[in-house]
């Protein structure tokens, strides 16, 4: 599951880095708690993790861009904010921004990865939640929408930044059944009922459709699903050591697949869920896998020709067949995982 960073670790992994953190509260939190363990290495206190836009102009040395962050209820509400350094020994260590989203593609959100482009060059990774608005805020069609919009942001991130730039897709960790905030619209509450299976059914889509795009996706579902006990009040958010946690697995994840050293903290003579995201890292070398029948087939690629899908083809290999690889989804070990059968 995850090794355990301090700040050592993370000064020598990201000096010099450029990372983009985009989505929607959530990861807000996890982008506080990267800055506040590269800066002071304690855990992020809740009072800090509860403030938004203006509410907190400057973070841990970081700053609020001037027309964001004020504090309006609905989809427009924009926060953007940018990273360089605290100053001292840490003036310029290295560039992160975050972006805060209401739906995972948009003409503002491809307007805000080109002018990165202009400004900054290529990042050299890209971390995204997105889920909860996309389903929830955008009326009846927010979930085709979603579908269409993840790839488009994919085919954005392809056709603007070259193969070096490592893309993270998070699924949204799980919601309890009875959530409460800005999320929920007054007149309809009974959306909060099924919320939760919206949120699972958009994580299969994601991280299929992710790996299809030889991109990486961290299941972080799956793990906080252990620890919903430290969900916050509100069904949504968590608490300062679980997004410690959240923070330590894409870590992990980082270290992995670009075959880094990991810190060696985990306590106890065996650390299974770490081995599992080992074997995970080095099945994801061979690439997505998608096992089709051999009638649907067919169907499947007249169904993106007319929709003129720029979605890469995965390997594929008919079922029946002597000797396949297959791609397991779900699961306990992730989406990434790669079974060989006989």
């Amino acid at each position: 599951m995850a090794d355990i960073f301090l700040k050592e670790d993370v000064r020598k992994h990201f000096k010099g880095k450029k990372v983009i953190f985009l989505g929607d509260s959530i990861m807000r939190n996890i982008y506080q708690d990267f800055l506040y363990l590269l800066e002071k290495g304690d855990l992020t206190p809740h009072s800090l993790l509860r403030k938004k836009g203006v509410q907190i102009e400057s973070f841990e040395g970081d700053h609020l861009l001037e027309g964001t962050g004020e504090l309006t209820p609905g989809r427009n509400y924009r926060e953007i904010r940018e990273y360089e350094g605290s100053g001292g020994a840490m003036r310029d260590f290295m560039f992160a921004t975050y972006c805060f989203l209401t739906k995972c593609y948009s003409r503002e959100l491809e307007d805000f990865i080109l002018r990165f482009k202009r400004k900054h060059g290529s990042p050299d990774l890209i971390i995204i939640l997105s889920a909860l608005w996309d389903i929830n805020r955008w009326g009846p069609d927010g979930i085709p929408n979603y579908i269409k919009n993840c790839r488009k942001f994919l085919n954005l991130i392809r056709s603007t930044f070259p193969s070096t730039t490592q893309l993270i897709w998070l699924t949204s960790p799980p919601i309890s059944v009875d959530v409460w905030g800005g999320l929920v619209v007054k007149g309809m509450e009974f959306q909060k009922r099924s919320m939760r299976f919206n949120v699972m059914e958009g994580n299969l889509m994601v991280a299929q459709t992710t790996a299809a795009f030889g991109y990486d996706v961290v299941d972080l579902h799956y793990w906080m699903t252990h620890q919903i006990h430290k969900r916050m009040p509100d069904g949504i958010h968590w608490t300062q050591d679980a997004v410690r946690l959240q923070l330590n697995i894409i870590l992990t994840h980082f270290c992995l697949a670009r075959k880094l050293a990991l810190p060696g903290r985990w306590g106890g003579a065996r650390n299974r869920p770490l081995e599992s995201a080992e074997k995970i890292a080095k099945a994801a070398d061979g690439g997505p896998v998608e096992i089709v029948r051999e009638e649907d087939e067919g169907k499947r690629k007249k169904s993106m020709d007319d929709e003129g899908s720029e979605e890469p083809l995965a390997k594929k290999r008919k079922l029946g067949e002597g000797r396949s690889e297959e791609r397991r989804v779900g699961e306990g070990e992730g989406y990434s995982r790669l079974r060989e059968e006989e």
